[in-house]
């Protein structure tokens, strides 16, 4: 096993991602600002847009691109966010379609409205 880090990852006891094999887990990217720790200014679609970079970010440092994604977890607060959620990231993701699950869960750390965690192929 292999830890990867990236220039937005927050200093604690885990890896932002983790290569096995072929394949790269990327832990859960919140919508917290690496800068403010608080999550990104701008509404909702600016915290989901936070999360997907901060994702990108991780792939990059394992050598992959958003291509490479095969599942991804989305967690919200609630479903109410569904539909914003689903048009940021489909727009992230273009004609390429991983995978994927949305989940309700209640609130997130720091009062983010958004964690995405993914799977990709190295």
């Amino acid at each position: 096993m292999k830890p990867v880090f990236n220039e937005n990852a927050p200093r604690g006891h885990y890896s932002p991602g983790m290569i096995l094999g072929n394949t790269l887990y990327v832990s859960g990217q919140t919508s917290a600002d690496p800068a403010t720790g608080l999550p990104a200014a701008g509404g909702f679609e600016a915290e989901m847009e936070m999360a997907l970079h901060k994702l990108e970010s991780v792939l990059k440092a394992a050598g992959c691109t958003r291509e490479n994604v095969v599942m991804c977890r989305v967690y919200l607060p609630s479903a109410e966010l569904w539909d914003a959620a689903n048009a940021v990231y489909s727009a992230f993701f273009g004609e390429h379609r991983p995978a994927r699950i949305v989940l309700p869960v209640g609130k997130l750390s720091k009062g983010c409205q958004v964690e995405i965690e993914a799977i990709a192929e190295i």
